[in-house]
């Protein structure tokens, strides 16, 4: 399935992140970085204008209490608790509408000139690649930059464990743009 995304990362963008990707041996993240900003700045925004406007609107006796300590810990929450709500909903969208990776468990080498031609096609579901995963997988970047951002900033708050997961997500999110598919392939089907 190509990406759903309505823009194409702009060319200056792609000259800052494609040095960066090929020294990370991350081919398909320059296909997905305008993406991640993108979903940076969403969670930015959920943050510091949306939650606190929702939650002084639902909860106004509550929120309005609360110490400056407290409230940065429940807009995160808030943050946290849209994620798992995008997330979920792109997933099973995934699961059962991206009808390319459907052919990943049925059929064996389901992408001609990817190298997983025949055989068990196991390969092709743990480092095959579509635009709708990449976006997924955008998504899961973006939101974990911001959390890694929040960490560092608030370490008072969350604590050394909690930025230490954080630097952990990002870097494991970050393997999701690995792909032993040819970079070439990945971006022509990417692009087209």
């Amino acid at each position: 399935m190509l990406d759903p995304f309505p823009f194409k990362a702009p060319a200056p963008l792609l000259r800052i992140i494609e040095p960066i990707a090929e020294a990370l041996s991350l081919p398909t993240l320059p296909l997905h970085s305008h993406e991640v900003l993108v979903v940076i700045a969403f969670y930015t925004c959920v943050g510091n204008f949306f939650s606190p406007w929702i939650s002084r609107q639902l909860c106004p006796a509550t929120y309005n209490k609360l110490s400056k300590r407290t409230k940065v810990n429940w807009d995160v929450h808030v943050v946290s608790f849209v994620q798992s709500c995008i997330i979920n909903a792109l997933s099973l969208y995934v699961i059962f509408c991206d009808e390319e990776r459907k052919t990943w468990r049925s059929q064996p080498g389901s992408v001609v000139g990817s190298g997983f031609e025949g055989g068990n096609n196991w390969e092709m579901r743990i480092w095959g690649y579509d635009g709708m995963s990449g976006l997924l997988q955008s998504f899961g970047l973006g939101y974990f930059l911001w959390d890694l951002y929040m960490c560092s900033r608030y370490v008072g708050i969350f604590g050394w464990g909690m930025l230490a997961h954080a630097i952990s997500a990002v870097s494991v999110f970050s393997l999701g743009f690995v792909s032993l598919m040819p970079a070439v392939v990945c971006i022509k089907r990417s692009r087209s």
